[in-house]
């Protein structure tokens, strides 16, 4: 029975352990964890799991292979970063938005002015800045064969004011393959500029992810995408070695 004892006690005390590890080093004992600095969760597409249930990253949409989420950046969340998993990617697998109507190819269905939006069309990234004339028939940004369209890899989207990045591996040390600087790009409040189509500013705070979809649209859609990593931070410059821990 001492011998029992003495091994439950030693699980116990390295469970003890592994968690102060964990909030000494700043990585989360888990995520789907609220911080003074950084919120992260993750969604899971092929174990069907989800932990963003804290109202910060709320998935808006789950069916099948598809997931519009929805991250409220409120008062003091600056930057948004996006870990995916991808395998094999077809179309409109992986979609930014900073409208909840926007749907690829500039322009949203007039939820706001500030519907600025990146994503990966196939290899192809394009992006199209704040009230694009609707329909327009060229991206503000474009760079083709960005992301491999076979094998299995994971990408880094970062997103802050008038910025867009991506990159086609997840280290967060090196430089980004795409860096996209305009001051008509994804924002938040307080705005330059007014909001005629958002007068009351509900979806100034809000930016929105579509995975395997475009986020305002049901029939733009793609394949390859099975889990990603959220992480919102307070700063738009966090350290690669916090994103890494974080987004492992």
């Amino acid at each position: 029975m001492n011998a029992k004892r003495n091994v439950l006690s030693q699980i116990a005390l390295a469970a003890v352990c592994v968690g102060l590890v964990g909030l000494l080093t700043g990585a989360p004992a888990e995520a789907g964890t609220t911080g003074t600095t950084y919120y992260t969760c993750t969604v899971d597409i092929t174990a069907g799991t989800n932990n963003c249930t804290d109202n910060v990253i709320t998935a808006t949409l789950t069916s099948g292979i598809y997931r519009v989420l929805r991250a409220n950046l409120g008062t003091t969340y600056q930057r948004l970063d996006v870990f995916a998993n991808v395998c094999n990617p077809t179309n409109w697998w992986i979609h930014l938005a900073d409208s909840p109507t926007t749907n690829g190819f500039g322009g949203d269905a007039g939820t706001a002015n500030h519907d600025a939006e990146a994503y990966l069309l196939g290899s192809q990234f394009q992006m199209y800045t704040m009230d694009n004339s609707r329909g327009a028939a060229w991206p503000s940004y474009r760079s083709d064969g960005v992301a491999a369209t076979s094998g299995c890899y994971r990408v880094q989207w970062a997103i802050f004011e008038s910025r867009v990045l991506f990159d086609d591996d997840p280290d967060p040390s090196d430089p980004f393959r795409v860096d996209v600087t305009t001051s008509r790009g994804f924002e938040r409040s307080p705005y330059a500029e007014p909001d005629a189509e958002d007068s009351t500013g509900a979806d100034s705070n809000l930016w929105y992810v579509g995975l395997n979809r475009t986020v305002g649209s049901a029939s733009r859609v793609g394949t390859g995408v099975n889990k990603a990593c959220f992480v919102l931070s307070t700063t738009t410059a966090p350290s690669a070695a916090t994103l890494s821990a974080l987004c492992p």
